[in-house]
């Protein structure tokens, strides 16, 4: 899923198409980070919504300031100050289409300096990320004769087509080339959310086998983050998340979770299916490229299948690669001892209990008290963007954890510390 900028010039920051922005104040800071820039708002856009956008950039053109200056916790404060004149207006950030796209587009600048922050050891939470395997597959090479005799083993619950000459490319590379390891470590990571994807799966009513779309997106990796922004185990950009129901705010970003972007994934590839007459694999290449460039793919052909469409040169690039790999991945899913992957085993699948959070909690401090790692309840809860957690949260916690995490909560959820709203929070990491 592809994201394009136009470039445009806002607030006195110049932002530079067409993937990315670099805040720039009058003082010339000297960061060289590439940021994505805020949507251009419209010519009909209401006054009060320019207004409210114009301050909210304003404070956040000040911490970028303080982020080149080497201030982190002026940047914590400029940059909270941003989100709050969205969030504490009597309007509130999604009172109109234009507010919430710039609201949702800023939340992810300021994440982007969080990972800014964490290499250059003045970050604030501890988020860690992995590239997406389809930024490293664009431009593999196979040799021909190779692919030519790979044997294709095994059937699609989807589709009678899987032994063309695309699918044995990236089953040579998969199994005889560079790629094994790709394959290997999205096996065994694989175990861990399986389970839980293939009962979303069968509950939308979406073919099984299309569960392994996460082993080409991220690796079966919740942290995976591509070039083009788009994030977690089905990496979707910021627009199609909050389309299918993604929460992603200041606190929480869902695309990054579990459940939810697992159900807003099946749901997706129903209604490209749906969209598309009944054709998964026009489904899967609309998912990574967009229904609208498939769209128009197949309104320049005279055939309506993905093959065609493929040979035809009327995908993108990636597309064309994109279906192929994910059938390749497919065939090696469900028959890894044949094609040579007996040794790998899967982790266990993920378990875990669920407690509610009436009132916000920091992880650190919770975790203190009920005898449990932070990092390890971080981990259960990827969605959360930094320790702390919001009211009105459902928090997973490993087994056997169940009861003193639920003491833990009751206490200090009893006299909750009083605060002017959550703020992104930023740790100053300690010099070794």
């Amino acid at each position: 899923m592809k994201r394009i900028f136009s470039a445009i010039f806002l607030m006195g920051v110049v932002l530079v198409g067409p993937l990315g922005v670099r805040a720039q104040s009058v003082s010339n800071p000297t960061s060289d980070a590439v940021f994505p820039p805020p949507p251009a708002a419209a010519v009909d856009t209401p006054v009060w919504v320019r207004e409210l956008t114009d301050k909210s950039e304003a404070y956040f053109v000040l911490g970028a300031h303080a982020f080149d200056e080497s201030r982190p916790e002026a940047a914590r404060d400029y940059f909270n100050l941003a989100l709050d004149v969205l969030l504490e207006s009597g309007s509130g950030a999604k009172a109109h289409p234009a507010l919430n796209a710039y609201y949702l587009q800023l939340i992810e600048r300021v994440r982007q300096y969080d990972r800014q922050m964490q290499q250059t050891e003045l970050g604030w939470g501890e988020q860690k990320f992995t590239p997406s395997p389809l930024d490293l597959l664009n431009n593999i090479q196979v040799d021909e004769a190779v692919a030519s005799n790979v044997q294709v083993f095994g059937n699609l619950d989807f589709t009678a087509v899987a032994s063309t000459p695309e699918v044995r490319r990236f089953l040579a590379y998969f199994t005889r080339g560079g790629g094994r390891g790709t394959i290997a470590n999205g096996l065994r990571r694989s175990g861990r959310y399986l389970p839980i994807a293939r009962r979303i799966f069968a509950e939308e009513g979406v073919p099984q086998d299309l569960v392994w779309l996460a082993q080409a997106e991220s690796g079966w990796s919740s942290n995976a983050m591509s070039t083009a922004a788009a994030y977690g185990i089905w990496q979707f950009i910021p627009s199609t998340g909050a389309r299918f129901g993604l929460t992603q705010n200041a606190w929480i970003d869902e695309r990054g979770g579990i459940e939810q972007p697992t159900r807003a994934a099946a749901k997706y590839l129903k209604w490209l299916n749906t969209r598309f007459g009944g054709d998964w694999l026009l489904a899967m290449a609309a998912y990574n490229c967009g229904e609208g460039n498939v769209g128009r793919a197949l309104s320049r052909s005279r055939y309506d299948d993905f093959w065609s469409l493929h040979r035809q040169g009327l995908l993108p690039k990636e597309t064309q690669n994109y279906v192929p790999i994910i059938l390749s991945m497919i065939l090696i899913a469900k028959n890894p001892a044949f094609y040579g992957f007996e040794n790998v085993k899967p982790e266990p699948a993920l378990r875990y209990d669920m407690l509610p959070v009436t009132a916000s909690v920091d992880l650190r401090t919770l975790g203190s008290q009920a005898g449990v790692a932070p990092e390890i309840l971080r981990s259960y809860n990827p969605e959360l963007l930094t320790y702390s957690v919001p009211a009105n949260y459902r928090l997973r916690v490993p087994p056997g954890t169940h009861a003193n995490v639920q003491n833990a909560l009751l206490a200090m959820q009893a006299t909750p510390t009083p605060h002017r709203g959550m703020k992104t929070q930023m740790v100053r990491k300690k010099r070794k």
